[in-house]
C-alpha cells in the first residue's frame, strides 16, 4: 500500500454539529467508555484517514453517541461545562476542551477548516494558534453564506483559502493540494546513488 501521506496529521476547524460535516470526512468515533468521569478519559489515537494513505485525523473528538446529548449550544460536542442527556452525565469542563485541543493542534502538521457559520469564534482562536505554531492552515469558506464575508482576516491569515459550496467541495480541493505538496517534496528529496566499486 502507498504510503504517501505519511506523517500528515490534520486537525479540523469549524462549527461542530451532531452529525456533521466531520463525520462524513474524518473517522469520528465515539471515545467515552466512562460516562462517570469523561476529564480522564483521554482522546482516541491518532484515527486513520481512509482517502489519504498514511494521514490520521487528530481532532478535535466528541463524547457523541450520536444521540446528540453533548452537543448543543457552546457545548463543543462535549457538553462543555455542563453535562449531558438530562443531567444524567457530565460533560468535560471548559478549561479541558481548550487545554485538549490545543494539545491536538500542537500535534498536527495540517489544519483543515470549513466555516460554514459566522459564530465559528473557537474556530477563529484554533485558526490563530496553528498560524502561530507554524502548522499550514487552510480555511474553505461557504460561498452561500454572505455573512462570512466579515471573516475576511481569517482568510489572509491562512496558508490557503477557497470560497466553495460545501464540506465535501473543500476537502476534494485540500486533498489536491496536499498531493500536489508531497509530489513537489518527493522531487526535490536527495537522491542515494550507489557508484560502482573501483
Amino acid at each position: 500500500m502507498d504510503y504517501q501521506f505519511e506523517g500528515v496529521k490534520i486537525y479540523a476547524i469549524g462549527k461542530i454539529s451532531q452529525n456533521g460535516w466531520r463525520n462524513r470526512l474524518f473517522p469520528i468515533v465515539d471515545w467515552l467508555d466512562n460516562c462517570q468521569e469523561p476529564g480522564e478519559t483521554p482522546w482516541p489515537d491518532e484515527m486513520k484517514i481512509r482517502d489519504l494513505p498514511g494521514a490520521v485525523y487528530v481532532g478535535p473528538h466528541f463524547l457523541s453517541d450520536d444521540h446528540g446529548c453533548y452537543h448543543g449550544a457552546n457545548a463543543h460536542g462535549v457538553s462543555a461545562g455542563g453535562a449531558a442527556c438530562g443531567d444524567a452525565y457530565p460533560g468535560l469542563s471548559r478549561p479541558e476542551v481548550a487545554q485538549r485541543c490545543l494539545a491536538a493542534i500542537g500535534r498536527a502538521t495540517h489544519i483543515f477548516g470549513w466555516i460554514d457559520e459566522p459564530s465559528a469564534y473557537g474556530s477563529l482562536v484554533e485558526l490563530g494558534y496553528a498560524r502561530a505554531l507554524g502548522k499550514q492552515t487552510h480555511v474553505y469558506m461557504c460561498d452561500e453564506r454572505p455573512d462570512l464575508a466579515d471573516l475576511w482576516f481569517a482568510g489572509q491569515v491562512a496558508h490557503g483559502h477557497v470560497w466553495v459550496k460545501d464540506a465535501d467541495v473543500a476537502w476534494a480541493d485540500f486533498k489536491l493540494r496536499l498531493s500536489a505538496t508531497r509530489v513537489m517534496t518527493d522531487r526535490h528529496r536527495p537522491v542515494r546513488v550507489r557508484l560502482p566499486q573501483p
